[in-house]
């Protein structure tokens, strides 16, 4: 491929990836002023291994003690709530962009999981979620007795 081309495809996908994440600021589910309550959605991804699927939520500034994980063989469910930080001696609020409040995020898995194997781990901001597999996918050789 010449080299017009590679700049012009690699333009296409940084403009596919702004598209995506203008969309996503753009769904309902995050538009937390116009929803009843105050919830509001953090992002997530998720991703497939051949032994697990792993969840990982961008959860920044809240306390390990104010989330809850709910594990089920076909979803996990996070709730939890984010304070505004302590600002001393503001005068007048410029800029407001930070969600704030409770959330619940129910995200439902590719496969079943093993839900009494589950771990997570929250770090920099992130929660990851480590779901194994349920059962064994392929063959396997059974023994006869």
């Amino acid at each position: 491929m010449d080299q017009s081309r590679k700049s012009v495809s690699k333009q296409f996908a940084e403009m596919e990836k702004q598209m995506g994440r203008m969309l996503r600021n753009m769904s309902l589910a995050r538009m937390g002023p116009f929803q009843a309550g105050n919830d509001w959605m953090p992002s997530a991804d998720v991703y497939e291994t051949e032994t697990e699927v792993v969840v990982c939520l961008e959860i920044s500034g809240i306390e390990p003690r104010d989330i809850s994980v709910l594990a089920e063989p076909r979803s996990v469910t996070v709730t939890g709530d984010r304070r505004f930080p302590p600002v001393e001696n503001a005068s007048c609020v410029h800029q407001l962009e930070i969600e704030h409040g409770h959330f619940e995020r129910t995200i439902p898995l590719p496969v079943a999981v093993d839900v009494a194997d589950t771990s997570s781990i929250y770090r920099n901001g992130y929660l990851l979620i480590r779901l194994p597999k349920l059962g064994h996918k392929g063959k396997i050789t059974v023994q006869v007795g």
